[in-house]
């Protein structure tokens, strides 16, 4: 076999000698690549390359031209070629693929504005969004090209484009930057991201990237920090996916440009695909033997911004939140104003709701109390009015604290009826877990007013809303605090009353910061209704912090006496609580059964209680229980 070594002026005796010696075993010529030189190579010829990235581009535009058979070997200024094409980075692999490769392969060829590409396309802000998108870039690489990138951050402008693909698809959006590329199977856009990605397929890829926030970017970053640059397996949420053989990119001014890591600028940028246009040694990396992708054009751009979102964004610097357009939040509000609304459905639903609650906390069932926190309708005046206060419309806000009032009165008022109605007076289990909210309560509401706000802002996870209700329980303490209105217990009827308040405080409050963090407000403009919000928070998180040192102060005591052992005998199961404002202390004490006289035992239990109360350092009431325990 016949074979041509290319390289370049400065390397004519520069080739490696392993690569040399190797070639030396066949007919083989060395030739310097100038014009002249590779013109007089005979077309079908075997051609092999020892060249930098700027040198291939001509020798690959002759192979396609003249059906020339490539073996490219790794030049150290070598890097796109051999991403794009999966040539090893190690010499003598290389070489091995070369000599063990039966035929070469027949691939296609991309090209940009005529020139060929054998990477990847960067278009304006492209190349930092996509951190190493070069394989090889290790851990420290990538994090030193985020800080780089963080650093400009704030100045990304969305440009935009016009986008027309070869069925005459057009797309028209904002963006900060596009990648083009033939295939993704060998760099950071895996096969996993680019679904059907093949070299012989006579298709290319674009990922048009639109974030249309800070956030959204900084989050990008970070994910691609964290994660190694060819572990993707989908497209970021703000990237749209066009599948196609011919693409039209143009924008109203001159962009910078990346091809293959030349920098560059134009207005238009025309790419094509030459199928079947380069004959070549495949290297170990480069999987063109397995079944072609489908020739059917793709176009996931539902994502990108358009219309009224897309002339918000053009060349002005990224907000650090995303503001949602018209269309995007048309549908929820509507949604919100129907909830404020007092309807006779919503009465109907709070009083069965408050029934059903109350004959669960009668009965001390959890499953009956869990149907009547899914069964409310409290939830939505709530969410309703947080986006009044965000967005502060005031009709929002008058309609929904109009019918969360009503609804308030209306549990209290039935609650207390049956109060007085039924012969029960007992505390039991479900009512006084209601009577002494603490910090973690105010948590649980906060998660809930994020949680509630998020699922009615987007339509995909609704179905989480019952989840909602049932974390963060509105009706059953307005329910107890009816009850201690009927039984004229003023103890239950204020801490029930406190958790209620303490939920409503903490969704408020969450629930207006997150469709603030969801575009639909700015959070200039929610900023009265948000520092309202925050005061009554401040105001309540008093006694719900007092409260829960309480609950604090308990563990601790059940800890420092759990185990204690005086003698033969061992305190366990032990619970601390308060009353009157004195420490009270439940215990079991556990003894052998041995002895046949309990009076002796229960002598012994009075230096139990001095040595809790000597560990305690302070007087308590202790109600403890004498268990024998036979072996």
């Amino acid at each position: 076999m016949s074979i041509f070594l290319l390289v370049e002026n400065s390397d004519t005796a520069g080739a490696p000698a392993k690569l040399l010696k190797e070639l030396a075993k066949g007919d083989f010529t060395q030739v310097t690549i100038t014009a002249e030189e590779m013109q007089d190579l005979p077309e079908q010829s075997t051609v092999v390359t020892y060249l930098s990235d700027t040198a291939l581009v001509n020798v690959v535009n002759a192979a396609a031209e003249r059906h020339w058979h490539l073996a490219v070997m790794p030049h150290p200024k070598m890097r796109h070629m051999r991403i794009g094409f999966g040539i090893s980075n190690n010499l003598d692999e290389a070489i091995e693929d070369f000599r063990k490769a039966a035929q070469p392969a027949t691939v296609d060829l991309l090209r940009c504005n005529g020139t060929p590409v054998m990477n990847a396309v960067l278009i304006g802000e492209s190349a930092g969004l996509l951190l190493g998108i070069e394989r090889g870039l290790n851990w420290w690489e990538r994090m030193k090209r985020f800080v780089g990138e963080y650093r400009r951050l704030s100045g990304y402008a969305p440009t935009a484009y016009d986008i027309t693909t070869q069925k005459n698809k057009k797309i028209s959006t904002a963006a900060v930057g596009i990648v083009v590329v033939e295939h993704g199977a060998n760099s950071s856009l895996s096969r996993k991201i680019l679904e059907e990605s093949s070299i012989q397929d006579g298709m290319l890829h674009a990922l048009v990237l639109a974030p249309q926030s800070w956030l959204e970017m900084l989050s990008f970053f970070v994910r691609t920090i964290v994660l190694r640059p060819s572990s993707p397996s989908r497209l970021p949420s703000f990237a749209g996916h066009i599948k196609t053989s011919e693409l039209l990119i143009s924008s109203s001014r001159e962009i910078p440009y990346l091809i293959d890591g030349a920098t560059k600028s134009a207005k238009e940028f025309s790419f094509t695909v030459i199928k079947d246009a380069v004959s070549i040694y495949p290297g170990r990396f480069l999987e063109w033997s397995r079944e072609v992708g489908s020739p059917k054009e793709i176009h996931r751009v539902q994502s990108l911004p358009s219309a009224e979102a897309r002339r918000d964004l053009i060349l002005k610097p990224l907000p650090y939140l995303r503001h949602a357009a018209t269309e995007d939040f048309k549908d929820l509000f509507l949604i919100l104003r129907e909830n404020a609304r007092s309807t006779p459905a919503f009465m109907v639903l709070m009083i069965l709701s408050v029934l059903l609650a109350a004959c669960g906390l009668y009965a001390d069932s959890s499953p009956v109390i869990i149907g009547a926190m899914i069964l409310a309708p409290l939830m939505a005046p709530i969410i309703s009015l947080a986006m009044g206060i965000s967005r502060q419309d005031q009709s929002l806000i008058v309609t929904s604290m109009t019918t969360l009032g009503r609804g308030i009165m209306l549990a209290m008022g039935c609650a207390a009826i049956v109060a007085l109605l039924l012969p029960l007076q007992s505390i039991t289990r479900e009512i006084n877990s209601r009577l002494s909210p603490n910090l973690l309560d105010l948590g649980v509401a906060v998660l809930s007013g994020i949680a509630g706000a998020y699922a009615h802002a987007r339509q995909e996870v609704a179905r989480s809303l019952a989840g909602v209700a049932i974390a963060v329980a509105l009706v059953p303490p307005l329910v107890v605090s009816g009850i201690g209105i009927g039984w004229f217990h003023w103890e239950v009827f204020l801490g029930a009353l406190l958790l209620f308040l303490t939920n409503l405080v903490g969704i408020l409050f969450a629930a207006t910061i997150t469709f603030s963090l969801l575009g639909f407000s700015p959070l200039a403009k929610a900023r009265r209704g948000l520092v309202v919000s925050l005061a009554m928070v401040a105001v309540i998180s008093i006694p719900l912090g007092y409260s829960f040192s309480r609950v604090v102060d308990a563990q601790r005591t059940a800890e420092t006496i759990e185990g204690l052992r005086v003698g033969d005998i061992v305190v366990r199961d032990v619970v601390a609580t308060r009353r009157s404002g004195r420490k009270v202390i439940r215990c079991n004490l556990v003894c052998p059964a041995e002895n046949d006289n309990p009076w002796e035992h229960a002598g012994s239990c009075n230096k139990v209680y001095s040595t809790i109360r000597k560990r305690l350092g302070e007087e308590a009431i202790i109600e403890a229980t004498l268990i024998y325990r036979s072996d």
